[in-house]
Parts: structure tokens; sequence; C-alpha cells
């Protein structure tokens, strides 16, 4: 079971720590009893830091370029950071598959940064959110339980409906395009 509350800060230099249940319970005095009743049942109880990425101005510098967690970590709110991490790995091989030159190499990191950049980073924004919602603290909505309905339903298309064959060759016209030009 994992229940969550947020902090502005985290002071511990462990991302992982043992908590009170006294603590714990404090965290969820709000709660109803069922909550309660719950987490009384709970043997152990850790607290995990969890932390997203800041937005990157790009993904790429030269000839390093970064994918997954070391360019967009998110929060695990969407269950949807390893998925973007392999959409990355999809399109950058590809790109990098239609190069035969080294010359070409920034321009395959340029055409993957501004396709997979907006996504991922949108993704980065929208775990931080949906976490502000499964705790009732996403301003707009809060504890309203037909907005809460309204959002959870249909928050997450984005992700799951995306035509990754699509954004790739999209991808790969960026590529040509970059290249033709110099």
């Amino acid at each position: 079971m994992v229940a969550f509350t947020s902090k502005d800060t985290w002071e511990n230099k462990d991302w992982v720590v043992g908590m009170k249940k006294e603590d714990m319970f404090a965290d969820f005095a709000d709660f109803g009893d069922h909550v309660k009743r719950i987490l009384s049942l709970m043997q152990k109880s850790d607290c995990w830091a969890l932390f997203d990425h800041p937005p990157a101005p790009t993904y790429y510098k030269g000839r390093l370029c970064l994918l997954g967690d070391s360019a967009h970590a998110s929060t695990p709110h969407c269950g949807a950071g390893a998925g973007m991490a392999c959409e990355d790995s999809y399109v950058l091989s590809n790109l990098l598959g239609q190069i035969d030159d080294a010359k070409d190499i920034e321009a395959a990191f340029e055409a993957y940064d501004g396709l997979r950049r907006p996504r991922s980073q949108r993704l980065v924004k929208h775990s931080r959110e949906q976490g502000q919602l499964y705790e009732f603290q996403l301003e707009e909505i809060g504890d309203d339980g037909k907005k809460l309905e309204e959002s959870l339903s249909s928050r997450m298309g984005w992700i799951w409906d995306e035509d990754l064959q699509e954004e790739l060759e999209r991808a790969k016209k960026v590529l040509q395009q970059s290249r033709a030009s110099l």
C-alpha cells in the first residue's frame, strides 16, 4: 500500500527513511475512519522522497544527449516515466540509424530534442499535478468529487494514445531538413 502526503522540502540525506506510526497517523488525521483502519494494518511505514526534474532547455549539447530520467525524471503518479524512457530510446535509436556520418549526430539529437522534450516535460508537470490531485491539493479541483472524477477520467489519454510511429516520422523529417540545410 502507498499513502502520499507532500512536503515542499526534503531534509534527509537518505531517500527512504523509517517513519513512526504516530507521525503517519498525524499526516492523515483529517481522513475518515476507513483510511485510518487501513493505515493501522501497515506493518512497516517508510517515507520515500519523490522528486521530479525541473524543465530543461535542451536534452543535448554537442555529442552528448540525455534520455529517460536523466532528462525528465518525474514523480510516479502517472506511471509513465519508464514508458517515456522507452519512447525516447525508440525515437533516438531510429534517428541515429538514419545517419551514416558522425557530422550528423547533432542533427539527430536536435530532431530528437525537438520532438521528445515537449512531450516528456509535459509528463513531469502532469505527474506532479496528478499527485496534487490525489492529495486533494490541485487548486482548481480540491476535494470536489465531481471535478475529481471528471479530471481522473480524462487526464491520461494524451499519454496512452500517442502514435509513436507518427512521432518518429515527424522526427525523421526534421532530421532530413536539418541535414539538407547543412
